[in-house]
């Protein structure tokens, strides 16, 4: 008994003598200095991903509002860090995103002139099969520039600093067809629902929908600290206040019809230019290398 409690005397001094050392450590020679860059990014997105791979039942683990959502961006996230230290404390800062998103479905449609001369029409097992398309082409790019000044305190380099931004994103739709407008057929069997395989038969119908470009600028203010694991390497959180207009294109769209026996093609304007003015308050979790 006297030796667990000798034994467990020591541990405890020990580990207190290692904390005290801890203190006393100067760790000023792993914080940047003058000339270094950085490259960062957001950690939420990791955290996530080993979250969900160890969730049930369709619950997303975990759930704060720190991790989901988590963004520096206001049109996109992930978001991408650089840093140049102008001085020993302070820092010019890049900020940059990038979303492309193509994509192309298909879903399987009744075949109204395969179909026309097969006894097994009505079921749909039997009847024969045709396809339409829908293709999308998205993109969002957003930058951010800013400075920052940065004060140290034990492990941790708490900061805050100004930063102007911009964002574009675009998307356009294109639309093909199994059955085809004709004066045999002027209402074809068409898929109005990707996801659920769903059809109707429409008068009109869209063949491409193009412009609608957002546009998004302004600036903001953030703060947040970096705690330095080692040399090079540190974590931390940021918290961001951004004010910004926006502005959205005029929408416009192409369709098809089959009017007096004649299949008509024509561009019609779905929405007007839309603007506006917003603020956004905005948090993340990032990892930073140091070079």
């Amino acid at each position: 008994m006297k030796k667990l409690i000798i034994l467990g005397v020591s541990a405890l001094l020990a580990t207190s003598n290692l904390y005290s050392q801890e203190e006393k450590r100067d760790f000023s020679e792993d914080f940047p200095k003058k000339g270094t860059f950085s490259i960062g990014m957001d950690m939420a997105n990791v955290i996530q991903f080993i979250g969900n791979s160890f969730s049930s039942a369709g619950t997303q683990t975990p759930n704060y509002s720190m991790v989901a959502p988590s963004s520096t961006g206001i049109a996109i996230a992930p978001t991408v860090y650089g840093r140049y230290f102008l001085s020993d404390n302070i820092a010019a800062r890049v900020r940059f995103g990038l979303g492309i998103d193509n994509s192309t479905e298909r879903a399987f449609v009744y075949d109204d002139i395969a179909n026309i001369d097969n006894p097994f029409n009505d079921n749909a097992f039997t009847y024969e099969k045709t396809v339409d398309e829908r293709k999308t082409n998205s993109s969002v790019y957003e930058l951010g520039l800013g400075i920052e000044m940065r004060k140290n305190l034990w492990r941790i380099q708490g900061y805050g600093g100004a930063e102007l931004f911009g964002s574009i994103g675009s998307n356009s739709t294109t639309y093909t067809y199994g059955n085809a407008m004709s004066a045999a057929n002027p209402t074809p069997t068409t898929i109005s629902n990707y996801f659920t395989g769903a059809s109707n038969s429409p008068e009109l119908r869209p063949l491409e929908t193009k412009g609608g470009t957002q546009y998004n600028f302004g600036g903001g203010l953030y703060v947040g600290a970096d705690f330095f694991i080692t040399k090079g390497i540190s974590i931390g959180a940021e918290f961001n206040l951004f004010l910004f207009g926006r502005r959205t294109t005029e929408q416009t769209g192409i369709s098809e019809t089959y009017k007096l026996d004649q299949r008509y093609v024509g561009e019609t304007k779905l929405r007007p230019v839309n603007t506006g003015f917003s603020s956004a308050t905005l948090g993340t979790l990032n990892i930073n290398v140091y070079f």
